[in-house]
């Protein structure tokens, strides 16, 4: 029987691709979505909604995955980016990023928690900026560092059973809306000075799943830039 791999935030972008990659690879794989699902149908694709930023879905999604069967890999991918100036609500805006990011990693794992195969494997997506925060970003970046620790602790907690590592993108996939010249800008700051794509992550993934050695690691894949000098925070895009 194939191993079965639960990804979140899996309808477009990193998620999506992370996906498809697990489905050509014969997993069967739980995709995660919030609104939009642009994944095709596959006889090995279960496809769940639920929006993270809420607590009651967070609740009745993880009530649906021991149902599933036995899981052999979970990819926390699902992520909100959204700048603190554009938060008209400060205490929902910092709730949103703490559900999403810290709160839905928690209650999906503890969901797990019988349902594990041996030598199972977690991954939890990051982000640079929980080491080398972003002042326009404070809800993000705390955000972040919290799922970062969440992931360390159960490293720790659940230790012999699930080995849980941490992978920190950097800026490996411009959005359509990112201009030349702020792709310039941001290349300019890492080392290999390249964007890598979505690609990068998944070969991360890859490793990490199958290293039977690591756990409790954070990997970072951000191209250099987080030892490169510090980025500026002033962009305007």
């Amino acid at each position: 029987m194939s191993k079965r791999i639960l990804i979140t935030g899996a309808g477009r972008r990193l998620g999506k691709v992370l996906a498809e990659h697990y489905l050509a690879q014969g997993w069967q794989v739980v995709a995660h979505y919030n609104s939009a699902n642009e994944l095709v149908a596959h006889p090995a694709l279960t496809c769940l909604q639920a929006n993270l930023a809420d607590s009651e879905d967070i609740r009745q999604l993880a009530l649906k995955l021991p149902a599933l069967g036995n899981f052999a890999a979970v990819i926390h991918n699902a992520s909100c980016f959204v700048p603190d100036a554009a938060a008209s609500d400060l205490i929902a805006h910092h709730e949103m990023h703490q559900r999403v990011h810290v709160l839905a990693p928690a209650m999906i794992t503890e969901a797990l928690s019988s349902v594990w195969n041996p030598a199972a494997s977690m991954v939890c997506i990051s982000d640079i900026y929980a080491d080398i925060p972003n002042q326009r970003f404070s809800a993000y970046c705390a955000a972040k560092a919290g799922l970062q620790n969440f992931a360390l602790s159960m490293a720790q907690r659940l230790a012999g059973r699930v080995r849980v590592n941490v992978i920190q993108p950097g800026p490996i996939q411009f959005l359509p809306e990112h201009d030349e010249a702020y792709r310039k800008k941001v290349l300019s700051q890492s080392l290999i000075g390249e964007e890598l794509g979505y690609g990068a992550i998944v070969r991360a993934c890859d490793y990490l799943l199958q290293a039977e050695a690591v756990t409790g690691s954070v990997m970072r894949v951000d191209g250099g830039r987080f030892v490169a000098n510090r980025y500026d925070q002033t962009f305007t895009s």
